[in-house]
């Protein structure tokens, strides 16, 4: 079965809470699972003009796809996002887990659906900051930004570039983020509390940029290049269980092998066997999970020889056995 999580529906029911929509106040729409097995919520929050959080958090036993409505055309107007996949999976936005992108771009509609899969726990958290507000984090700081990420965001006309950064989720950032989660206090501080947290994270997001190599190389990346990456993509997906070596791939969607392997970890912020080592061991999760082959033929379905390697390599990724978790337990 699939859950569904509608936020047109949600304010439908409730039109004045988007009308009446005040800065520091939070705005909810829970789960509802008539079995009772699924449980969490959506929250977003406005901290100051132009500052707001969401996180969505859920513990599911069945999949789950949050709907923001109908892809209708609106004005374009400038996004920037810093979003932060500390667990969970969704089809959507091609992230793992203890990783985080920064996105800029021009937006031209609203409405999209993203699946969430089963048997997860999912936290994400993201923050949405204004053009203008972010200028003003920056500061004198703000040319040293890559050129395109400057240009996204100071340009008033609309344009078709985007600057999409993948990286690792520090240890700082999930201190951060663990604070902003479990803020011990209340009123006045609790809420310069949150800001001066999601400011400290902004910040640390941005010195990701300014550090990180592939950052300045991805701006220079041709939509030819980002489409044959796609295309290797794919070419891993549909070959679970016999995956192409690095070579076989490259030549596969004519690529050399050096910009393949550099192009698929800036793209996917990991390197092409991680990838599909992450794929083949959740599609082995799916497969336990429906609970209809044993654990020796999920390893075979996913393109192990040697079960006893499979459930290592499980085990490492999602902290349980193969066989507990076709027994029903929940992954840690």
């Amino acid at each position: 079965m699939t859950l569904f999580l509608s936020v047109p529906e949600a304010l439908s029911q409730h039109p004045q809470a988007e009308q009446t929509r005040s800065i520091r106040q939070p705005w909810t729409i829970p789960l509802i699972d008539a079995a009772g097995k699924s449980q969490g919520y959506r929250q977003s929050v406005d901290l100051r003009p132009g500052l707001n959080v969401l996180i969505d958090d859920y513990t599911l036993q069945d999949d789950l796809v949050v709907d923001y409505g109908e892809d209708e055309p609106c004005d374009p107007y400038q996004y920037l996002e810093s979003s932060f996949m500390l667990s969970g999976h969704n089809r959507r936005e091609e992230i793992q887990p203890a990783h985080n992108f920064f996105l800029a771009k021009w937006r031209c509609s609203d409405g999209c659906q993203v699946h969430w899969q089963a048997g997860e726990r999912v936290l994400k958290f993201d923050i949405h900051i204004n053009a203008d507000l972010f200028e003003t984090f920056v500061g004198e700081q703000f040319d040293a930004l890559p050129p395109l990420l400057r240009q996204i965001a100071q340009n008033p006309q609309p344009s078709q570039h985007r600057f999409r950064h993948v990286q690792p989720t520090t240890t700082a950032m999930q201190s951060a983020i663990h604070q902003i989660l479990h803020c011990p206090y209340q009123g006045l501080t609790r809420w310069l509390y949150l800001e001066g947290k999601v400011i400290e994270l902004i910040a640390l997001r941005l010195d990701q940029i300014r550090e990180a190599p592939e950052a300045r190389a991805l701006l220079c990346m041709t939509g030819d290049r980002r489409d044959r990456l796609y295309q290797a993509r794919d070419i891993l997906l549909s070959r679970l269980d016999n995956p192409p070596s690095v070579l076989e791939l490259a030549r596969e969607v004519g690529l050399n092998h050096n910009k393949l392997k550099q192009g698929f970890r800036q793209v996917f912020g990991t390197t092409v066997f991680g990838y599909s080592q992450l794929c083949r061991l959740e599609k082995a999760r799916q497969l336990l999970y429906e609970g209809h082959l044993t654990v020796a033929a999920v390893a075979s379905e996913v393109g192990y020889a040697n079960a006893a390697k499979f459930a290592s390599a499980f085990k490492r990724k999602f902290g349980i056995t193969p066989s507990a978790c076709r027994s029903g337990e929940k992954l840690r």
